[in-house]
């Protein structure tokens, strides 16, 4: 297909305005353009091809990993729709400037190589550029017009008579309408994909603006969370140390098998110097650890895990803190990765002291706590005592996330009496109650609990499934956490863990460090896995053609990067020989159509189609003797030859 001059290049540079590469559009058309300038062509051969091709795909893999770390989960594939077009810039390139006026798209793994039949990339570029600009504008107006322009001048080589003109104008305007539709479509695709991840993440993003300080949590809430495997935060310790606790909140009042956190009094914490802020405490605490923790996209706001004793932040980059009174520090706006310091004691405890809600029972839990104790003699003679023998009790217990209660019965009397079966918010839940039974203040606590030691990241990796729940109860005047979760818990909630998971393991890192890297630059500077592309592009590009042979594009006669099979085929002398003579074949038109076409002008001792027949085996049939089928097409065109009159 014949493009007018500049053509690709206002394409590229009306691509590049229309998503937001106007500097990048603008260089690669100047590029593209330069090959009406300079002669100079380069003979590549099928495997540099092959090679351009592996490198498009490379360009294809960095432009979805840049769609990733840039943008939310529901603008990936929007986004890496509008790059379409520069995936086919290496292979627009090496056409442009190489002695081929087609290429081969094709890949190389070991000692394979899968390859196309040799493609005009410009038709593929332009119908990219076609693409992303639609989808990328397709509520704009002022989008339409040059974007109608553009299909009516890259279609204009149709147009040639009268006839045509009517077909080429219907035409484009049938391609202007398919586009716009196939835009529409994305993005309502698009916009219908970001409505239902918006459902499924509303309760989520509901609970955080109805309850930021998490101060309730319904029975089964952590339960769901045990089923991923995500990365929710990371902690580097000076000394780590296994298991490590990270608390979020406290909670008091149970009521209908939930908990409360009451009062739900708050205060403001003020930094004490540039991004630093006294939680709890005074000054820093002897031990440090690094957090690095995933907030809110929308807000960046959440309750922070804390160590037990944490003290004083510090690099906190937030605009503020709130404390409940129990304990829970919530962030109010804030980066969508937060990275900080903390400092904290272990020894030491900043949780109020007890107050009546720390001894509170339900009625209808009364009974069968009651009668556990009694019946099981867990009651001590110390506190210490009760807490030895309510771990013993718990000892017999097994985990398990399968939990059905059986009808009629309240969930603990099932749990302690029945299915001696749970996971962790069943136990730490009996374990309160019957702690507040001995008068044993207590309270139950929700958080993680971290185990797993990267030595990649020299990292504790805390994922949705280590959330946990267990005890902080009041024992020698102070409070001490209490877990009688059986320990084979974290066994049990691995069992079922992704295949993929040291994958997403591995992108969770990488969307970390860029993260990192983004906050600390401008936002000039988010395309530099593009920059890097680009770099790769201009690398191996340079290397394939400095080894090739240079002509210039007047002396070339054929097409000389590849051996195309039956390019000796004598019909086309006899094509040139009827074209000379006013026959001319279209260059959208197929050999057949041409004869049936021309049919009455040519002679008629000559079976043409026949000649089609033997020409098209020659050119497309693997598995003919080539030998034997030109042999054929000789002895045709002898016969051919000797006509002293070729048309009517």
């Amino acid at each position: 297909m014949r493009f007018p001059p500049l053509f690709l290049g206002f394409s590229t540079i009306f691509w590049g305005f229309c998503t937001g590469w106007e500097l990048f559009s603008i260089a690669a058309a100047l590029v593209f353009e330069a090959s009406n300038i300079i002669k100079t062509r380069f003979d590549l051969q099928k495997k540099d091809f092959i090679r351009i091709s592996d490198l498009s795909s490379l360009v294809m893999l960095i432009l979805l990993f840049y769609a990733y770390v840039e943008n939310e989960p529901r603008m990936i594939f929007l986004s890496f729709i509008t790059t379409l077009p520069i995936i086919f810039m290496p292979l627009l390139f090496a056409q442009l400037f190489s002695t081929s006026d087609k290429v081969i798209i094709g890949t190389k793994w070991g000692k394979r190589t899968h390859s196309h039949s040799p493609v005009d990339v410009r038709m593929l570029y332009i119908l990219s550029i076609v693409f992303s600009t639609a989808a990328a504008n397709i509520k704009s107006v002022w989008f339409v017009i040059p974007f109608l322009a553009m299909i009516l001048v890259a279609l204009s080589g149709y147009a040639r008579d009268a006839k045509t003109l009517k077909r080429y104008l219907g035409f484009s305007l049938v391609a202007v309408f398919i586009t716009v539709l196939i835009g529409a479509t994305v993005v309502a695709g698009h916009f219908l994909i970001g409505r239902k991840m918006m459902e499924w993440y509303n309760d989520w993003y509901a609970s955080l603006s109805a309850d930021p300080f998490r101060t309730s949590t319904a029975m089964g809430e952590l339960g769901k969370m045990k089923l991923s495997g995500e990365i929710v935060f990371r902690v580097y310790p000076e000394e780590p140390s296994i298991p490590l606790y990270m608390k979020q909140s406290d909670y008091n009042v149970i009521v209908n098998n939930t908990w409360y956190s009451r009062p739900k009094k708050t205060e403001s914490v003020f930094p004490v110097n540039d991004m630093e802020w006294q939680f709890f405490g005074k000054g820093g605490g002897r031990k440090m650890m690094r957090i690095s923790t995933w907030m809110g996209k929308e807000k960046g706001e959440g309750v922070l895990p804390l160590p037990e004793g944490a003290k004083r932040a510090l690099e906190l980059d937030v605009a503020g803190i709130e404390k409940s009174v129990l304990g829970a520090v919530y962030v109010e706006e804030g980066p969508e990765l937060l990275e900080f310091t903390i400092t904290y004691d272990p020894e030491e405890s900043f949780e109020p002291r007890p107050g009546r809600g720390d001894l509170f029972i339900p009625k209808e839990e009364q009974t069968v706590i009651g009668e556990v104790m009694r019946r099981n003699g867990l009651i001590g003679a110390t506190s210490e005592e009760t807490l030895a023998n309510i771990e013993r009790f718990f000892a017999g217990f097994t985990y398990t996330l399968d939990q059905k209660n059986r009808a009629g019965e309240s969930y603990l009397a099932d749990f302690l009496i029945n299915t001696r079966s749970g996971h962790c918010e069943y136990f730490a839940t009996a374990t309160v109650l019957m702690l507040r039974n001995a008068g044993i203040a207590a309270r139950y606590r929700t958080g993680f609990m971290l185990d797993e030691y990267d030595s990649f990241e020299n990292a504790l990796i805390a994922r949705k499934r280590d959330a946990h729940a267990w005890v902080a109860a009041y024992i020698g005047d102070r409070w001490v956490n209490v877990d009688t979760t059986p320990p084979q818990w974290k066994e049990a909630d691995s069992m079922e863990k992704s295949f993929f998971e040291p994958v997403s393991d591995f992108m969770s890192w990488v969307k970390m460090k860029y993260e990192n890297y983004r906050r600390k630059k401008s936002s000039e500077f988010n395309k530099i896995l593009i920059s890097l592309a680009v770099f790769l592009t201009a690398f191996l590009m340079i290397r394939v053609y400095m080894r090739k042979k240079r002509v210039k594009k007047e002396t070339l006669q054929e097409n000389t990067f590849f051996e195309v099979s039956g390019s000796d085929s004598p019909l086309y002398e006899i094509l040139n020989f009827y074209e000379k003579a006013g026959l001319k074949r279209e260059d959208n038109e197929t050999l057949r159509r041409w004869i049936e076409k021309n049919r009455g002008k040519l002679d008629e001792n000559i079976d043409f189609s026949a000649f089609a027949g033997l020409h098209e085996k020659l050119r497309f049939d693997t598995g003919a003797d080539k030998a034997v089928v030109m042999a054929e097409l000789l002895k045709q065109y002898e016969v051919w030859k000797n006509i002293p009159v070729k048309l009517k």
